[in-house]
C-alpha cells in the first residue's frame, strides 16, 4: 500500500508490536498500512468528525480489516477504552493538525497519557510548542525527521514516555551524545547553552545532531526570509518621524537580528 511521503515518515516511526492511537485518523491510511505491513496487531482510529471517521471505516472494511482496526468517534483520546485502568492503547499518533491542537489533545488526555509508552507526532505548525508539551509530561525526545513534499516542510517526532519507557531504552546514550555536541559547540564559540536549549526547541535536539539534510534547508530558506523582512522594514521606516514607531520597529529589527544569528549559527554547524 502506498503511503504519501510524509505519511510513511511518521508510520515508520512506530513500534513493531505495539497498538497506536490514531488520533485525526481521516481516511486511516496510516491504520491500514501498518496492519498490512504486519508493523501492529491493532489499531484504534480516531477522529472528533464523523465524515472522516467514515471514510475511514469505508477504507478498513475495503481491505477487510474491521477486526484489526477499531475505528471510533473521540474528541483526542477521550474516546480510547481501559482495561484494568490503562489505556488498551501504547502510542499516542498524531499527523497533520496543528500544534497547539496536538498540545489540548495531550492536556485533556494526559492521564491516559502518562500511561503510555510512546507520542509519534507530526505537527503542521508550531512544533516547538510540541517539544515543550512532551517535555512537561514526562516524554523524551528519542527521534526526529523532517521531508519536504509538494512545496512543504514536514517534521516528525518520536518521544518515549520516562515514567513507562520501553526495555533497552537508554536515556543517558542520547543525553552523553547531546552534551559532546554541545561541548563541541562551546569551545569553538559556537553555541551557549542558552541558544541550544532555544535551538532544540524550535528546530529539533535530534535533527540538528544528526545533521539531517532537509532540515539545513529549512534554516537556509528561514534565513532568507529573515533578512528579507529586515530588509522590508528597515526599508519602510526610513520615512517614520515619531519615536514610538522608531523604538518599535528597533525592536523588531533586533529581534529579527538575534534570529538571524542563530541561524547563521546553525548553517554553518550543520554543513
Amino acid at each position: 500500500m502506498e503511503l504519501s511521503k510524509r505519511l510513511h515518515m511518521v508510520a515508520s516511526m512506530v513500534e513493531k508490536g505495539s497498538i497506536p492511537a490514531d488520533v485525526g485518523c481521516d481516511h486511516g491510511y496510516v491504520a491500514v498500512y501498518l496492519i498490512r505491513e504486519g508493523v501492529c496487531p491493532r489499531v484504534f482510529a480516531m477522529d472528533v468528525n464523523e465524515g472522516p471517521l467514515e471514510r475511514a471505516r469505508e477504507h478498513v472494511e475495503e481491505f477487510g480489516l474491521a477486526a484489526y482496526i477499531d475505528v471510533r468517534l473521540s474528541d483526542g483520546i477521550s474516546g480510547l477504552p481501559c482495561r484494568g485502568g490503562r489505556p488498551e492503547a501504547d502510542t499516542l499518533l498524531a499527523a497533520g493538525m496543528g500544534g497547539r491542537l496536538m498540545v489540548k489533545i495531550m492536556e485533556e488526555g494526559r492521564e491516559k497519557l502518562a500511561q503510555m509508552r510512546w507520542a509519534i507526532l507530526q505537527p503542521q505548525s508550531e512544533a516547538w510548542l510540541v517539544r515543550e508539551a512532551l517535555k512537561k509530561n514526562g516524554y523524551f525526545i528519542t527521534e526526529e525527521n523532517m521531508i519536504w513534499e509538494e512545496g512543504k516542510f514536514y517534521t516528525v517526532i518520536k518521544a518515549v514516555n520516562l515514567q513507562n519507557p520501553p526495555e533497552g531504552f537508554c536515556q543517558k546514550t542520547l543525553e552523553a551524545q547531546e552534551k559532546r555536541f554541545l561541548e563541541e559547540c562551546k569551545s569553538q564559540g559556537l553555541l551557549s547553552s542558552d541558544e541550544w536549549e532555544r535551538a532544540a526547541d524550535i528546530f529539533g535536539s535530534r535533527l540538528i545532531l544528526e545533521k539531517n539534510p532537509v532540515l539545513l534547508e529549512y534554516l537556509k530558506e528561514s534565513l532568507r526570509k529573515n533578512r528579507q523582512i529586515s530588509a522590508g522594514i528597515d526599508s519602510a521606516s526610513a520615512g517614520e518621524a515619531g519615536a514610538p514607531e522608531k523604538e518599535k520597529t528597533a525592536g523588531r529589527l533586533a529581534q529579527l537580528a538575534k534570529e538571524g544569528q542563530l541561524l547563521e549559527q546553525l548553517i554553518g554547524i550543520m554543513k
